[in-house]
């Protein structure tokens, strides 16, 4: 919802300097400012449909994470038998009886659901 607010304030202040500025810059810089204002909407759009993506996967495999079910990072298998999951960096860092992966770190972003 911070975010929605967010884009709101920029477009409005994009708003109120194409208003204030109509004057002195004329008419010939106001598709400028209509272009830029409707840039702006496209991209806030296209990256908040990608984040909230990347979030619903993240979480998808933090919940078969924490189910006990085996995901896959960077062609391991990762499961919470050898990993636990660390939320501060978002990622799996290996357990000290992981003999074969001591001190593996591994960013969620890099996983996905072994069904996949």
């Amino acid at each position: 919802m911070s975010k929605i607010l967010f884009y709101l304030l920029i477009i409005l202040i994009l708003f109120l300097i194409t208003l204030i500025l109509r004057k002195k810059l004329g008419s010939k810089t106001k598709p400028f400012f209509i272009f830029l204002l409707l840039f702006f909407i496209i991209f806030s759009v296209f990256f908040e449909i990608q984040n909230i993506k990347k979030a619903k996967k993240n979480r998808e495999v933090l919940i078969a994470f924490n189910q006990g079910k085996n995901i896959i990072c960077n062609d391991l298998n990762i499961s919470n038998d050898y990993f636990n999951y660390e939320f501060g960096t978002a990622s799996f860092i290996s357990k000290d009886n992981n003999l074969s992966f001591k001190s593996l770190i591994i960013d969620i972003n890099h996983c996905r659901l072994k069904n996949d």
